[in-house]
């Protein structure tokens, strides 16, 4: 079965699009119907499309019953494959949500297959089921069909443990393999005489399938719409006179539309005030054809969805101005290349990332150049829970910004900051801020991803439950996608608790924690996207050296090259920062050496925790650390020529300032985000300076 054609986008749009461009969430799930309509050959109720991973092989069950008699005739069930010539003629539709029948007499079982007695007892009693549905049954009323009297006669059939139902389960599970459990589709096909029928031209007895019958197709889009205006209702509906939201005219509307994303629901009116749930249509006025396409929708909206935590990200990709068919069929094809195997898969699993390169590398220039002048996004954010209230939302959200923020990861990634031989830390596989591909375009691709697709805020903010839907992460997400800038002082907040989040037992945490908040701080600043600091946080010009001009002759010289690399930072011109910074650079030396020379089990940065660092602490710390360094030096086998350890820290400290922390007015995140910084780079010199002076230095990602 081959997908919808440009006629077929061009048709869909004509017949159900406002003709506006998409300007709320509503419009733009009205416009996922659209293209799900499209999809289904222009069919709003039909959905022949569902067939499609029945065809050859799948197998199609048909009950012949001839209702030329007072009493129904029904024949033994027979089995064919599934063709494609059969799908018109099944008139199926879909049902995505819930359990139970579907909206049409066809009935079908799961695509992964059903075995004989899966047919037998799960397929049949569906058909039973429609036959049951009070929106079925009501076109045998006086607001009915003239031919209910066909829905009738099939209730009769298929009525509960009635001897024609149980007799068709016994000979569907007799007629089908036990062993084999195949996609299984199954209808029924009725003998009628033409002249009984209200609308027909026909004379004489005839066959008819689903598709042949008007009185099906209104059962069928009389079950579909059922619960638009009753939903939720003890009793009652919800309909009346109104402009629609989407449609923009004045029509019978409906207030109970069955939606993707459940933001609006009668079902709890205690999350909105003064909420009649019989008058709902006033709140959200609703067309059926409308709420159809909500529902029409519901299966590409759910392609665009990522779930991490406690929370869900829809990001609705959609092209600005003027609804197109050339853009409906851009949209669709973007959009199915999230359920197939593609290059973006696997490494990229952010439905914004996979659109946006699915376009951005297409084979046409044209389309390429729509994409980059009118592909938006709404997203939003929503908890994993009945309680659907909006977390974040950004309804016009271009691609700018993240590849900004994607640039400047990059370049952050690959600069300075990650070089050992500058100063810098060290890139390391499995931790998403220090994990890059060499290549630049391969780095951006996967720098957008990530941002995308949580880890650039999940990798260094404090840690939140599962349970927790209302995830501040994912409103800096939205707002880092919007292009707001970042205040420092909360993010300084962040990157402190996730500190103490990972300290393990007491244990020191990973100096990798602190190096991706580094990176997350530098990339903010070269996107632009940092604010509350008046300074930049990348290195300087003349830090970007080349990895040769280090002198890696003797370990002072290293250590001390490394330090000023390291400190050569605009964040660093503040004296209290560049002394804060400082002072954990030679407490982390000082417990280094204490650990790895002298084997002492509880060094000094093991009392001077980061996260709990005060002005007071910090100032026992930094006399205790400086103290250590004078008389280490006595038995060191690290010769300075100096009467002190570490003298490169200890000269830059005391020309910084001469004032003790206590003495400082820096803020008290900032100060300990600044001492563990420094510590993990003090921690990492004696270490680094080794694998310098022996060569073993890599810019290669490590497990360590």
């Amino acid at each position: 079965m081959s997908g919808p054609t440009r006629d077929d986008f061009e048709k869909a749009i004509d017949e159900h699009w406002h003709g506006r461009p998409p300007a709320s969430l509503e419009d733009v799930m009205a416009l996922y119907g659209v293209l799900a309509v499209a999809e289904s050959g222009g069919e709003l109720y039909g959905t022949p499309s569902k067939l499609e991973p029945f065809i050859d092989d799948g197998r199609l069950v048909t009950v012949d019953i001839d209702l030329t008699e007072d009493e129904s005739k029904v024949s033994e069930p027979r089995v064919d494959t599934l063709r494609k010539e059969d799908v018109s003629k099944l008139a199926y539709a879909h049902k995505s949500s819930g359990r139970g029948a579907k909206y049409s007499v066809t009935q079908i079982g799961s695509k992964n297959g059903n075995d004989a007695a899966g047919v037998a007892s799960t397929v049949l009693r569906r058909v039973r089921s429609w036959t049951t549905r009070d929106s079925v049954v009501s076109v045998t009323g006086d607001d009915g069909h003239p031919d209910g009297w066909i829905v009738d006669r099939l209730a009769d059939v298929f009525e509960k443990d009635s001897n024609s139902l149980t007799t068709l389960e016994d000979q569907v599970e007799s007629l089908l393999p036990s062993d084999e459990s195949v996609p299984t589709a199954f209808t029924v096909r009725l003998r009628i005489d033409a002249s009984e029928l209200e609308n027909s031209d026909e004379t004489g007895v005839k066959w008819y399938w689903p598709a042949d019958l008007d009185v099906l197709t209104e059962a069928m889009k009389r079950y579909a719409t059922e619960n638009a205006a009753d939903k939720n209702i003890d009793s009652g509906s919800s309909e009346g006179e109104g402009i629609g939201v989407v449609s923009g005219v004045d029509s019978r509307v409906v207030g109970t539309p069955e939606s993707p994303l459940g933001i609006f629901s009668v079902k709890h009116p205690d999350a909105q005030p003064g909420l009649r749930r019989d008058q709902s249509w006033r709140n959200y006025p609703v067309t059926p054809d409308v709420a159809m396409l909500f529902s029409k929708g519901q299966d590409l909206i759910e392609k665009c969805v990522f779930r991490n935590g406690g929370v869900e990200t829809y990001s609705l990709p959609y092209f600005a101005g003027r609804l197109t068919a050339q853009k409906a069929e851009a949209l669709y094809g973007a959009i199915q290349s999230l359920d197939r195997e593609s290059e973006y898969n696997q490494d990229y699993s952010a439905p914004m990332a996979r659109v946006t390169y699915e376009l951005r590398e297409s084979d046409s220039e044209e389309l390429q150049q729509l994409a980059e002048a009118e592909l938006r996004f709404y997203t939003i954010t929503l908890p994993i829970s009945d309680d659907k209230n909006v977390v974040a939302e950004e309804p016009a959200a271009t691609t700018y910004w993240v590849s900004q923020l994607a640039d400047a990861l990059e370049k952050t990634v690959h600069g300075p900051t990650l070089s050992p031989q500058q100063g810098g830390f060290q890139e390391y596989e499995n931790w998403p801020l220090l994990d890059f591909p060499d290549d630049q375009n391969v780095a951006r691709k996967s720098a957008f991803n990530r941002i995308v697709g949580h880890e650039f805020t999940n990798a260094t903010f404090a840690y939140r439950g599962d349970d927790e839907g209302d995830d501040f992460r994912r409103i800096v997400d939205a707002r880092l996608v919007a292009g707001v800038p970042l205040n420092a002082a909360m993010l300084f907040d962040e990157y402190v608790r996730r500190y103490e989040d990972a300290s393990e037992g007491g244990e020191l945490p990973p100096h990798q924690v602190v190096t991706q908040q580094l990176i997350q701080l530098e990339t903010l600043s070269r996107a632009g996207l940092l604010d509350g600091l008046d300074v930049q946080i990348e290195p300087t010009d003349t830090t970007m050296t080349t990895d040769t001009d280090l002198d890696t002759s003797e370990l002072p010289a290293i250590r001390e090259n490394r330090l000023e690399s390291f400190l050569d930072r605009p964040l660093f011109d503040d004296t209290e920062r560049r002394a804060a910074t400082l002072a954990g650079v030679l407490v982390g030396q000082v417990s280094w050496h204490q650990e790895n020379e002298r084997s002492m089990g509880r060094p000094l940065d093991s009392t001077t925790k980061g996260d709990q660092l005060s002005k007071n602490s910090l100032e026992n710390a930094l006399t205790s650390a400086l103290e250590k360094a004078k008389v280490y030096a006595l038995d060191s086998d690290y010769d300075s020529n100096r009467d002190l350890l570490f003298p490169e820290t200890v000269d830059r400290l005391l020309e910084t300032t001469e004032d003790m922390p206590t003495a400082w007015n820096i803020e008290k995140r900032e100060l300990q985000f600044c001492y563990v910084l420094g510590h993990a780079h003090g921690r990492r010199s004696m270490p680094v300076a080794f694998d310098l002076f022996e060569g073993t230095a890599e810019s290669n990602p490590t497990t360590n």
